[in-house]
């Protein structure tokens, strides 16, 4: 089990929570395409049910065609938590172009118009995917650079369920 979250490394390095959980994640990078198989009732269970956005093709700018993505995102679903990642539900996807489309003094990082702003976290960082590749990144509005965070969607959730249950 891999990730390069490093809330979720030090949390899996000094506590018991990777223990608990790793019996439910299952390595299937090939069949599901992604680096883990998390059950949906994995985040429903974590998060509580009717805690998690499941997203629909409509909600999908262009530029997300990386597949198990897409599927993670419309039957498995992100967390609704704003302690961790806070989501503008009303709204389509947006690009992260789109979302400082009426913010012109932001300093956008290179690529803006192909990374998929998916809300934001702590510290106003803010989650961005890769649409076609399914990476994802970190940017924050203070710094022009995109560092990576996870290996994909599913090592996302992973580390959310991480922090949820690190901070209870």
């Amino acid at each position: 089990m891999r990730t390069t979250c490093t809330a979720a490394a030090v949390i899996t390095r000094t506590g018991e929570v990777a223990a608990r959980f790793a019996p439910y994640a299952t390595h299937r990078r090939g069949s599901s395409g992604l680096a883990l198989d998390l059950p949906g009732r994995l985040l429903e269970r974590e998060f509580g049910r009717g805690r998690l956005i499941r997203f629909e093709e409509v909600d999908f700018p262009p530029t997300l065609t990386h597949e198990p993505t897409r599927r993670f995102l419309t039957e498995t679903g992100l967390p609704d938590d704003p302690r961790l990642l806070a989501q503008d539900t009303d709204i389509p996807l947006p690009t992260l172009a789109e979302h400082h489309a009426d913010d012109p003094a932001t300093e956008l990082p290179p690529r803006a118009a192909h990374l998929i702003h998916l809300g934001t976290m702590p510290g106003a960082r803010t989650p961005l995917l890769d649409g076609a590749t399914g990476e994802i990144h970190l940017w924050s509005p203070s710094q022009a650079t995109v560092h990576p965070l996870n290996e994909d969607i599913s090592t996302l959730a992973h580390s959310l369920i991480l922090l949820h249950r690190a901070i209870g």
